[in-house]
C-alpha cells in the first residue's frame, strides 16, 4: 500500500495477492493480520486472487469546515481459483465443477462528520454506500449503510 498527501487530499494505492490454495482466513480479533484490500463488502481474499484498490480521501478541514470528510475507493479482484481449495472453502458451478477465473469488483463511496465542540463532541455520523459487481463466486451488491459512533468512557 502507498500512500500520497496533498493537503487536504490523499491518494492511497495497494495491490494484494493471495498464493495460497483456499480463502485467506484470518481470526476477527485484535491481533488479526490486515488486509489492505479488504474493504465494506469483498476482502480479495479467495484463492489465487489478485487485486488492487485506489483510494480518494479528502478532509474538508482544510476548507474551514473541521470535521467533515469524504472518501470514494474502487477495487478490482481477478483470477480467483478454487480448482485446489479444500472441501471447506470450495466454490464449485452448477455441474459441481470448481469455480476458476473469478473476477470482482466494488466501489464504496462515504460522507462523515465529526461533532467538534459540545455535549456531542466526538459523535460521528457517516453514510456510506457500496456496489459491487461478480462473477459466479459472489453476489452483486447495491448498499447504504448509516452509522454512528460514539465514544464511551465506562471507568
Amino acid at each position: 500500500s502507498l500512500g500520497v498527501a496533498f493537503g487536504a487530499h490523499t491518494v492511497t494505492a495497494s495491490y494484494q495477492r493471495n498464493n495460497g490454495n483456499n480463502d485467506f482466513d484470518y481470526l476477527r480479533q485484535a491481533d488479526s493480520i490486515y488486509l489492505n484490500n479488504s474493504i465494506q463488502y469483498s476482502d480479495f481474499n479467495s484463492p489465487k486472487e489478485q487485486s488492487w484498490m485506489l483510494r480518494y480521501d479528502l478532509n474538508m478541514a482544510g476548507y474551514g469546515i473541521p470535521g467533515l470528510t469524504f472518501m470514494t475507493r474502487y477495487a478490482r479482484g481477478w483470477g480467483a481459483d478454487y480448482s485446489n481449495a479444500n472441501e471447506v472453502y470450495m466454490r464449485q458451478d452448477d455441474n459441481g465443477a470448481p469455480l476458476t477465473g473469478q473476477n470482482r469488483w466494488e466501489r464504496d463511496v462515504e460522507a462523515r462528520y465529526v461533532v467538534q465542540t459540545g455535549s456531542l463532541k466526538d459523535l460521528s455520523l457517516r453514510v456510506r454506500q457500496a456496489t459491487t459487481r461478480a462473477t459466479a463466486f459472489e453476489s452483486d451488491l447495491d448498499e447504504v449503510r448509516f452509522i454512528a459512533e460514539y465514544p464511551l468512557s465506562i471507568l
